[in-house]
């Protein structure tokens, strides 16, 4: 009366990691107590996912699921960019692999679109989608993507009206000695519509703050940060 939770990784089954050059190279965990409890190896993949369908914690899980509403068809490429047209949501783009901003590509995955926003810091993963758009549309829906929309969507400043508004708010545009001239701006996509990035060191890693225009306005986005 067990259920073998399938899941889309390398060994198709939930909390169950291969480690290669092993005799018995399935590795079973759970989350409990908030840390990850290893629960031995395994022959196969079946094996280690049985030890795991035997625990308290599957076993929640799977009385969970049970209950659960049944998961939503994928969408297609197109009936992708259909719902954000319907939702007024905006499928960033970018110069990456996939073409969107917050996707990425894992071909080891049955489906290979994993979406991600960068929350508080950290890099959270939002899920794992059959095509680049709807993983797109995913990102568009949290509340980083429509921020991230509103700041694509406004007008950009010129160099003057970044100095100019940078007076209106009584902020400071840090020079530096670099190419750019502005502390925390490098000129990142040369022959890009906005080849200036800002960047600032948050909790000890570098945070992408956007891309600009102009370096005055990539450094009026410093400014505006708090460590700006």
């Amino acid at each position: 009366g067990l259920t073998l939770r399938v899941t889309d990784n390398k060994t198709g089954y939930f909390g169950v990691c291969l480690k290669s050059g092993r005799v018995k190279p399935y590795e079973a965990r759970v989350w409990r107590d908030d840390k990850h409890v290893q629960l031995g190896y395994f022959a196969t993949a079946e094996e280690a996912a049985l030890c795991i369908a035997r625990t308290p914690e599957a076993q929640v899980a799977a009385q969970r699921a049970a209950v659960a509403p049944p998961p939503t068809p994928p969408l297609t490429s197109e009936e992708a960019r259909q719902q954000a047209q319907a939702e007024r949501l905006t499928l960033l783009v970018a110069e990456n692999k996939t073409g969107y901003l917050g996707v990425y590509n894992s071909s080891s995955r049955t489906k290979p679109y994993l979406a991600q926003v960068s929350r508080s810091g950290k890099m959270v993963y939002l899920g794992s989608f059959a095509n680049a758009e709807e993983a797109a549309l995913c990102v568009a829906r949290s509340p980083e993507g429509q921020v991230a929309a509103q700041k694509a969507a406004a007008p950009a400043l010129t160099s003057e009206e970044s100095w100019q508004q940078a007076q209106a708010e009584e902020l400071t545009l840090r020079v530096a000695d670099n190419k750019t001239g502005y502390f925390g701006v490098n000129l990142a996509n040369p022959g890009h519509p906005k080849p200036f990035q800002a960047r600032v060191s948050r909790s000890n890693k570098m945070v992408h703050m956007g891309s600009f225009a102009t370096a005055e306005e990539a450094a009026l986005c410093i400014a505006r940060s708090p460590e700006g």
